[in-house]
C-alpha cells in the first residue's frame, strides 16, 4: 500500500490529556512477537500520521473507576480472551512507548519506532494473566 493510500490518523486523535502512569493497560491475548509485529505492520500499513507512517498496536486503558472505561468493563469486553496482558502506563512508558489516543475512549495506539521495537514492548506489556471473565465457547481464544 503506498502512502497516498493510507489514511491520515491526526483526525482519529482524541483531544484529551495523557493517562497518568497508575492506569492499567488491557491488551487481548495472549501476544506473542509474531502478532506485535504483525499488528504494528497492519497499522503501519493502514495509516500515517501527520505524513509520516506509523506503527503501533491497540490497547485499552481503565481510565474510569466505573462504566465503560473501567477495568472491569474491559475485562467483560474481553470475555472471549482466556488471557489478558495488563501492564500500568509506567510499564510503557518506562520501556520507551508512547500513547497515543486515538479512535473512541478509551482505545489508545501504543507507538514504537519500527518492527525492531517488538521485542521491548512484548517484554513491557508483561506476562499474561488469566482473564477472571473469560467464556469458554467453542471457537474462541
Amino acid at each position: 500500500m503506498s502512502q497516498l493510500e493510507r489514511q491520515e490518523l491526526r483526525p482519529s486523535l482524541r483531544d484529551e490529556s495523557a493517562p497518568t502512569d497508575g492506569i492499567v493497560v488491557v491488551r487481548g491475548g495472549p501476544t506473542s512477537l509474531a502478532k506485535v509485529v504483525s499488528h504494528a505492520q497492519r497499522t503501519h500499513d493502514a495509516f500515517v500520521l501527520d505524513g509520516e507512517p506509523i506503527w503501533g498496536i491497540s490497547v485499552f486503558c481503565a481510565l474510569d473507576d466505573l462504566g465503560g472505561a473501567s477495568l472491569d468493563s474491559l475485562l467483560h469486553r474481553f470475555a472471549s480472551y482466556r488471557v489478558v496482558h495488563l501492564p500500568r502506563v509506567s510499564q510503557l512508558r518506562q520501556a520507551g512507548f508512547d500513547l497515543l489516543p486515538t479512535f473512541g475512549r478509551p482505545h489508545y495506539t501504543v507507538t514504537l519506532s519500527g518492527p525492531d521495537q517488538a521485542d521491548a514492548l512484548l517484554a513491557a506489556l508483561g506476562k499474561a494473566e488469566p482473564n477472571p471473565y473469560h467464556e469458554r465457547r467453542p471457537g474462541r481464544r
